[in-house]
């Protein structure tokens, strides 16, 4: 009997040692691959650029995050609500032009806080895929532009501000330009630097005892200095000129005859300007002057500089009293003088302007930011008024709207902006008609901002300020050349 009991208290304790064995195995092989997994899983969130010890939502990495740094710079709101769209663009060798409409609705918005202190959020990638894949042009490198010369009379410091417009048609194009100020200052070697950066190629000349008037007249002798055996065609604009296009400006001079006396330009859009100041070309939309009336303006310059008056209208003045030359009125010329909302112009899907004018002073547009998407669409697809799924419109680099009523007579511009002091009736019509009323229950998403990821990949934010109660609606649209 006690050596059964020894024989079955052997057995037990064999049995315990098995169990004890085997659950440490298991203990070892569960641990072994809890490791395998969480560094698997690791490799895999780095691998996507999520940055595990970050704030919930941000990436490292990815392209696909909301930057909120960006959208506080344009609100105050402790947080937005968020949407985005993508739209990629093949680049196509017999595109003729872009259809009225794109298959697109607006997004589902979802809130973003901006009272946090993190520079960027997540978005879910299923938000981050092309909503749209459309045919486009391909891109171009800058025309050449060498036979022409723009001349404006400003300050250091206006021109410094100037420079990123004028990179946009200017840059690469070997177009020079003459900036004649009163005091160049420490800003002038900054804003030397900054235009060789931007591949502008300026020239400052200082005329420190001379009115900005004056300058601006002094331009005509400047030209002649200044012109080569390629110059064909002297350009007098403000600080505040803008080209969307400087192929399209090229292309529309070369239909005029440069070797002949030619005074080409713009009337004012509004009929009280035209009764102060007369038949001219307005400076901000471009004065356009062929070097055979440059030379017989030199000719006679002295006599001309006695006029004394805005320069626009001194050198329309010495022309007419002068030459046999009468001004051109070139149709796609902007000196846009309306003040106020000028949202109608913009949003009226009319064809792409050559010039625009007074986007910094009379009424607020980000021209800079409006021209980055023709890196990726071409400066065709710029201002172009696409009709979403939705009854939406996108105009491309302006806004993104919802008129409150059916339009219809889409070709007609909204009046949007301040009244004209003339007391005639329609003191716009001559110019920019047809025109219908102002909708004030219009839905607007603004442009606030345009970030280039690369010569490829364009990012457009769009703002709609809704009201104290509401939450600001923010709209990111992101264009990419298809690969």
């Amino acid at each position: 009997m006690p050596q059964l009991h020894r024989h079955l208290l052997q057995l037990r304790q064999a049995t315990l040692l098995r169990l004890i064995a085997l659950t440490a195995t298991f203990f070892v092989v569960c641990t072994a691959i809890s490791f395998l997994y969480l560094h698997d899983t690791g490799d895999a969130v780095l691998d996507a650029g999520v940055n595990p010890s970050a704030p919930t939502g941000e990436f490292v990495n990815s392209t696909c995050f909301t930057d909120l740094d960006v959208l506080r710079a344009y609100t105050n709101a402790s947080a937005v609500e968020y949407g985005r769209l993508e739209v990629a663009v093949v680049s196509t060798s017999n595109f003729s032009n872009f259809s009225e409409s794109l298959d697109l609705s607006i997004p589902a918005f979802h809130p973003i806080r901006l009272d946090t202190e993190t520079t960027r959020e997540g978005v879910p990638e299923g938000k981050c895929s092309t909503s749209l894949t459309i045919p486009g042009p391909v891109v171009s490198p800058p025309v050449n532009a060498s036979h022409l010369l723009f001349g404006v009379a400003t300050s250091i410091e206006r021109l410094h501000d100037s420079l990123d417009a004028f990179a946009h048609w200017a840059a690469g194009t070997g177009a020079h330009i003459l900036a004649v100020v009163d005091e160049g200052g420490s800003l002038r070697i900054r804003t030397e630097e900054r235009a060789t950066l931007l591949g502008l190629r300026l020239t400052i000349i200082e005329k420190w005892d001379e009115e900005v008037l004056d300058r601006y007249f002094s331009l005509v002798r400047i030209f002649l200095e200044h012109r080569d055996a390629s110059t064909q065609w002297a350009v007098l604009i403000d600080d505040d000129t803008f080209f969307p296009s400087m192929c399209n400006l090229v292309d529309r001079l070369a239909s005029y005859d440069s070797t002949r006396p030619q005074y080409i330009g713009a009337l004012s859009e509004d009929m009280w300007h035209m009764y102060l100041a007369g038949h001219i070309a307005y400076g901000g939309a471009g004065v356009f002057l062929s070097l055979p009336i440059v030379e017989r303006l030199a000719e006679v310059f002295d006599d001309c500089y006695l006029f004394k008056g805005a320069g626009d209208g001194m050198i329309g003045q010495c022309i007419y009293a002068h030459t046999d030359t009468k001004l051109t009125w070139d149709r796609h010329l902007y000196q846009l003088d309306l003040r106020g909302d000028v949202s109608g112009f913009y949003e009226s899907g009319r064809p792409l302007p050559l010039s625009l004018h007074h986007w910094k002073s009379w009424h607020h547009a980000n021209v800079a930011a409006l021209g980055k998407v023709a890196a990726v669409c071409g400066a065709e697809c710029l201002l172009r008024r696409w009709r979403l799924a939705d009854g939406w419109y996108l105009v491309n680099g302006y806004s993104i709207i919802q008129y409150s009523r059916q339009v219809r007579d889409p070709a007609a511009m909204e009046q949007t902006w301040d009244e004209s002091k003339y007391e005639g009736s329609d003191p716009f019509a001559y110019s920019l008609g047809p025109l219908r009323g102002r909708d004030p229950d219009k839905q607007s998403f603004r442009l606030k901002e345009a970030i280039a990821d690369g010569p490829d990949r364009v990012r457009q934010i769009y703002l709609h300020e809704r009201g104290e109660t509401d939450a600001p609606r923010v709209l990111e649209v992101v264009w990419k050349r298809a690969s």
